[in-house]
Parts: C-alpha cells; sequence; structure tokens
C-alpha cells in the first residue's frame, strides 16, 4: 500500500471523532472555578457532542468593546454577558444576527429577537446589620441621614456605578443632580471597579456600599454569614438584565441556536444563583428556596435600555455633583 494511503487510512477514524467547536467570549467570573461556567460546559457538552471552548475579558464592556475594535476576527459564535446598558449600542454596531429563540415563560418580560436573557439583579445597597441597627427606607431618608458613609463605583467604569446613576435618574429625572449634591459628602470612596469597593466595605470603610440585593444571600450560603443585609428603598430598584447573543460571523450557527436554546433551561439557569450570584430568568423559587430566602425579590423599576445619549447624561448627572 502506498505510504502516503496509510496515513490517510490510519487518520480517518480520528478525523470521524472530531467533535464541533462552539466558542463563547464571556467576562472572567462567569467562567472561574467558583462561576456557573464549568458546570454548564459539562451540562451541555454532555448533550450537544461538541467541545465548548471559553474566553474570557474583565468587564461586559470589554467585551463589546474588543468585538467591535476587531470586528470578531477571533471568530466567537457567543457573546455571552453583555448587560442592559449595553444592547443599544450593541445593535448599532450591527455585530449579532437574529435570532428566533422563544422566551415566552420567563421570570421577566423579554422580546428581542437579537439578544436571549440569562440572569438578572437589582442595584441595592448593602450593609452590616450589626453596625447599622437602623437603616434607611429610602433614598430620601438616606439623603437626611448625614452621618451614614458611602462607597460607590464611578460611572463611567463599572456596570454598578452605572447602575447607581440610572436608578437615581429613574426616580429624580431632572433633580438627579441635586440629589447627587444631597449625597456628595456621605460618599467616602469612588472605586473603578466593585470588587475594589466592595472589599473595601468589608474592611469597615463605610457604612453602606453599592451592590445587588443578592449579595447578603453569598455571604449566608457561603460564609454562614447573616449580618449583611441589602437595604429595601420604598422608590423601588433599579434592575439589571444580562444577555447573549450569537455574534454576526459566528462559524457554527447551528450549534450557537442550540447554546441559546439551552440557556433557558433548568440544565444552564440552574447554576446562576449559587453560581453567578444573580436571578435566573427561569422561575426557579422551589428548587433554589435558600437563596431566595436570602436575596428576596425588591420592588422593581421599569426596566430601561438606555441610549449612549441617556447614559451620558446619567454620568454628566454626577459629574456635575463632583464639580460643584
Amino acid at each position: 500500500m502506498n505510504f502516503k494511503i496509510l496515513i490517510i487510512t490510519l487518520l480517518l477514524p480520528f478525523s470521524a471523532l472530531a467533535k464541533e467547536e462552539l466558542k463563547i467570549f464571556t467576562y472572567g467570573s462567569f467562567n472561574s472555578d467558583w462561576g456557573p461556567g464549568p458546570n454548564i460546559e459539562k451540562e451541555f457538552e454532555s448533550i450537544c457532542n461538541c467541545d465548548l471552548i471559553w474566553n474570557t475579558a474583565d468587564s461586559s464592556g470589554a467585551l463589546l468593546s474588543r468585538v467591535k475594535l476587531t470586528n470578531n476576527k477571533e471568530g466567537y459564535d457567543i457573546l455571552l454577558g453583555l448587560d442592559d446598558s449595553l444592547v443599544d449600542e450593541a445593535k448599532k454596531n450591527d455585530l449579532f444576527i437574529k435570532h428566533s429563540v422563544q422566551t415566552d415563560g420567563l421570570d421577566i418580560d423579554w422580546n428581542d429577537e437579537y439578544f436571549t436573557p440569562f440572569d438578572y439583579g437589582y442595584f441595592s445597597f448593602i450593609y452590616d446589620s450589626d453596625k447599622l441597627i437602623q437603616p434607611p427606607m429610602s433614598f430620601k431618608e438616606l439623603a437626611e441621614r448625614n452621618e451614614i458613609s458611602i462607597i460607590i463605583m464611578d460611572p463611567r467604569y463599572s456596570t454598578p456605578g452605572l447602575g447607581l446613576a440610572k436608578w437615581i435618574n429613574q426616580i429624580y429625572k431632572d433633580e438627579a443632580s441635586n440629589f447627587w449634591n444631597k449625597i456628595q459628602d456621605q460618599i467616602v470612596i469612588t472605586s473603578k471597579s466593585w470588587s475594589d469597593g466592595y472589599g473595601l466595605f468589608l474592611e469597615g470603610e463605610s457604612d453602606l456600599v453599592l451592590s445587588y440585593t443578592t449579595s447578603p444571600a453569598y455571604h449566608s450560603l457561603v460564609e454562614g454569614s447573616s449580618q449583611y443585609k441589602s437595604l429595601k428603598f420604598e422608590e423601588g430598584h433599579a434592575s439589571q438584565i444580562e444577555v447573549m447573543g450569537i455574534l454576526n460571523n459566528a462559524s457554527n450557527l447551528d450549534l450557537a441556536k442550540s447554546f441559546l436554546e439551552f440557556s433557558l433551561t433548568d440544565g444552564f439557569q440552574q447554576y446562576i444563583p449559587q453560581g453567578n450570584w444573580m436571578y435566573p430568568v427561569l422561575n426557579l423559587k422551589e428548587s433554589q428556596k435558600e437563596f431566595y430566602d436570602a436575596a428576596p425579590l425588591p420592588v422593581s423599576l421599569d426596566q430601561v435600555f438606555p441610549s449612549s445619549e441617556e447614559k451620558d447624561s446619567w454620568i454628566a448627572s454626577w459629574e456635575k455633583s463632583i464639580i460643584e
């Protein structure tokens, strides 16, 4: 037998066994050892006969910036981890394709042909109930309690920071700058990232820290600590929805759509509460009772999908208060 033919013959069984690859671009914590990614990968690979390959960036904003800058030359199939503040920008840059994934029956209202939601949360302030005995019950009371110190995040760089700017503008509208002025002396630290700010709060640097209503669940279920609580404001809480979409030069459209459909099943959603520490978009209140008991849902404000101009306006309100 010809030597080349022999080699090809020997390789055929191996090439026939080669699996399709699905390349997903997400933020680092999602696919960390403690995040939901590794378990989700096992669940999906058990049904897809494929290899799920993760690639990561530092943040949601970095994900979008990367695919915009390169026009997705890396060939990712799915971008997982944008939030509602980036949806409008992502659509305007023509980076994603439409899909027909059904989103009826979710725990949130959703109707979008480009993106599929996979979790959601609510911005809140976290406090140590052993130290702050009488927490404020509203933004109005917070501004009147000058003795309460606050750590927030910079809305120009941080998703929670921008979320707070959105939250304040939803409630105070044209008076947002005035409200920022009222609490400016209470803000002792404005960190660039959530992790930096939250870490300083845990070290005792403030009475309150900007975070999510789900943060106490982590302390309770992982650390066994029940002292950290979420403020429940009478005005309601601004929400954040995280989404995924298929990039327009994806190499495996069928497999990508299958993953989006899989994301709305228990196989994916069961790992969100105690993996990403957000609320799943499926109603898992019975199977995840411990999580919901530790992170009860707050009063929700209307969902907002801001344009770039609206985000600039929110940040301008905050910047004005700093200058004044």
